[in-house]
């Protein structure tokens, strides 16, 4: 079926656009949630004056696409991951990390709007873009830096583990040192008698 998107849909396409999709999609979600238009619905002149006002909005909505790409080239996200000793780093920063730390900035973006090729798995600077329209994209700086453990912490937990380790094993020797004979309990049943 083929429709006019009124607004963005996401794996969809753009506003404006005109795309074809499966019919069902198109009349249970898309029509009524005014997100698309019917090609074949509406007189040539309906669709005409709709395709007018979808440029208007669409112009619209790259003006306001602009305005929010210059407040987010001028952020900079900062994230912590611990890195082993030999420099080995424990996790990762994706789309969805960037698109929730956006969000605390006050932009909101779908994370399917975060352009990350791979996620981020490694300490340093790092240029990250986001699509804020279809035209539009703003380019902003996160920092990966080392979590704070110094080798002071680290010793402190291996200390802590070798002796949890150590009481461990003394518990174990007492439990299997510990025999109770029947001579022993015979001398109790015959003292209490």
């Amino acid at each position: 079926m083929q429709i006019i998107l009124t607004e963005d849909v996401v794996g969809v396409g753009d506003i404006g656009e005109t795309v074809t999709v499966k019919p069902g999609y198109a009349r249970n979600f898309l029509i009524p949630r005014g997100a698309a238009i019917e090609v074949g619905s509406a007189s040539a002149s309906q669709v005409a004056h709709m395709s007018r006002r979808i440029e208007a909005k669409k112009r619209q909505l790259q003006g306001a696409a602009e305005e929010r790409a210059k407040e987010v080239s001028a952020l900079e996200l900062n994230f912590t991951l611990r890195v082993g000793s030999g420099g080995k780093v424990f996790g990762s920063i994706g789309n969805r990390d960037i698109a929730a730390k956006l969000a605390e900035n006050g932009v909101e973006v779908d994370r399917r709007r975060v352009l990350l090729s791979e996620p981020i798995r490694s300490v340093g600077d790092h240029r990250v873009s986001v699509k804020l329209h279809p035209e539009v994209t703003a380019v902003f700086k996160v920092t990966v830096s080392k979590a704070q453990s110094t080798d002071e912490e680290e010793a402190q937990e291996t200390e802590e583990a070798r002796q949890n380790l150590e009481a461990a094993a003394e518990e174990f020797e007492i439990a299997e040192g510990f025999e109770v004979s029947d001579e022993d309990s015979d001398e109790e049943d015959t003292g209490a008698a």
